[in-house]
This record gives C-alpha cells, structure tokens and sequence, in this order.
C-alpha cells in the first residue's frame, strides 16, 4: 500500500514512518549509478590527461640528454 503525499519523484530516505517504494528506490538507484558514471569519466579524463602529460615530459627530458 502506498503512504499518502508519497511522490514518486521525491522521497526522504530518513524519514522511518514511510518507507520508499520500490519504484523510487529503483530510480534512486538509477540516479546514484548515472552520478557514479559520470564522476568517474571526469576523474579517468583528468588521470589520462596528466598521464599524457608526463609521459611527454620523459620524453623531452630524454631526448634532451
């Protein structure tokens, strides 16, 4: 059974007298996943980034010897 003022969208996950439904949780999921995804391109962009980075600078260091 569904709590009253329950909205779909919006739930409060302290709240101990209504609990989310599964439908909410499933979009909670969903959102946290997406969330995860994309920090996680974010941090590989800017690893690869200084990586290249680096990489270039042995390789002038080193043909600069």
């Amino acid at each position: 059974m569904k709590a009253p003022n329950m909205d779909e969208a919006h739930f409060d996950l302290n709240d101990i007298e209504h609990e989310p439904t599964d439908a909410q949780l499933d979009a909670l999921m969903k959102s946290v996943a997406e969330e995860v995804m994309r920090r996680a391109k974010i941090a590989n962009d800017a690893f690869m980034q200084n990586l290249r980075a680096a990489i270039a600078a042995v390789n002038k260091s080193a043909t600069d010897a």
